[in-house]
């Protein structure tokens, strides 16, 4: 588990150093792509990635629950950024669009006890529903507020999810969403990567170590499972070629990172290192002509603003 912390560190900071926490338009697209079907797929959905692909362009399109499964995800993974990880009320709010059409209570914990299965045709055991929004709250705050790398306890909280179930259904998406959601609060770059999709390529794996971890009640090897995951996701995506982004992109990727506070040239320059002073200059220039940008003073003292 170290060994893959360290990995997983210094692979961040690559991503990092090759500006691919904001990825290019169509990159972002294509893992978004992968990651709703993933994330359905886990949970047994049938639709292959064309289809889904075709869904998230014409969300309107909705015909049957296989359908509807994939633009909930969709839409939830839409919301995430402005969610609260280690709030109840916004991870009730994010089951609701979940399970939109397909629960009839949704949003809303369960208030009876509930069989648990991990694909034997035989409970492992019976969940309870005593003091659920209590024991969840509880989840979220250990969450947010444990000294733990944020990886371990992202893992943590996956687990902890599926075995409270707090709802009927959907329990193990929204797990597999709320590690999302936690992870991008930490590194920008969880937002758009299909960690699920390499769950998905290894599925009966990660119901095995998620059935081992209930019945033991230890869920090392399960952290570890999802940590390989988490590194194969970032393989991946250091082995595609860096995009070569135009001075819209670049800016844009900047202002996603940046706090809402001015900022000067050289500023840009510490986040671009390998452009050039005129090119700087130049990007800058254009985002403020087409009004993404304000500008205060000249020259190097000129101070930037992006655009309330």
């Amino acid at each position: 588990m170290l060994n893959l912390l360290t990995v997983i560190h210094h692979r961040l900071g690559e991503v990092h150093a090759r500006h691919l926490h904001v990825p290019p338009p169509v990159l972002e697209r294509a893992y978004r792509v992968s990651s709703v079907h993933a994330t359905v797929g886990i949970e047994g959905g049938e639709l292959e990635p064309l289809p889904v692909a075709q869904l998230l362009a014409r969300p309107s399109a909705v015909d049957g629950p296989e359908a509807l499964e994939v633009v909930n995800t969709h839409r939830v993974m839409e919301m995430l950024p402005g969610l609260d990880p280690f709030l109840v009320p916004d991870l009730r709010r994010a089951h609701a669009v979940l399970m939109h059409g397909l629960s009839t209570d949704a949003g809303i914990f369960r208030t009876g006890p509930m069989d648990v299965f991990y694909g034997d045709p035989e409970p492992l055991r019976s969940a309870p529903a005593d003091n659920l929004p209590a024991v969840v709250e509880e989840l979220l705050r250990h969450t947010e507020e444990h000294d733990f790398p944020p990886l371990i306890t992202s893992c943590v909280l996956h687990f902890g999810l599926i075995y409270l179930r707090p709802f009927t259904a959907g329990n193990g998406r929204l797990a597999r969403l709320w590690q999302r959601r936690v992870l991008a609060s930490h590194w920008p770059v969880f937002a758009y990567l299909p960690v699920e999709a390499f769950i998905l390529r290894t599925c009966p794996a990660y119901h095995a170590a998620l059935h081992y971890a209930d019945r033991q009640g230890d869920c090392g090897g399960f952290i570890t499972y999802m940590l390989e995951r988490i590194d194969e996701a970032l393989v991946e995506l250091l082995a595609e070629r860096d995009p070569v982004r135009d001075a819209h992109e670049r800016v844009d990727a900047f202002l996603a990172h940046t706090p809402a506070r001015s900022f000067r040239r050289k500023d840009y320059l510490i986040h671009y290192p390998e452009l050039s002073t005129a090119t700087a200059t130049r990007d800058l220039r254009q985002a403020t002509a087409s009004g993404r940008l304000t500008m205060e003073g000249k020259g190097r003292a000129a101070l930037y603003k992006k655009r309330a």
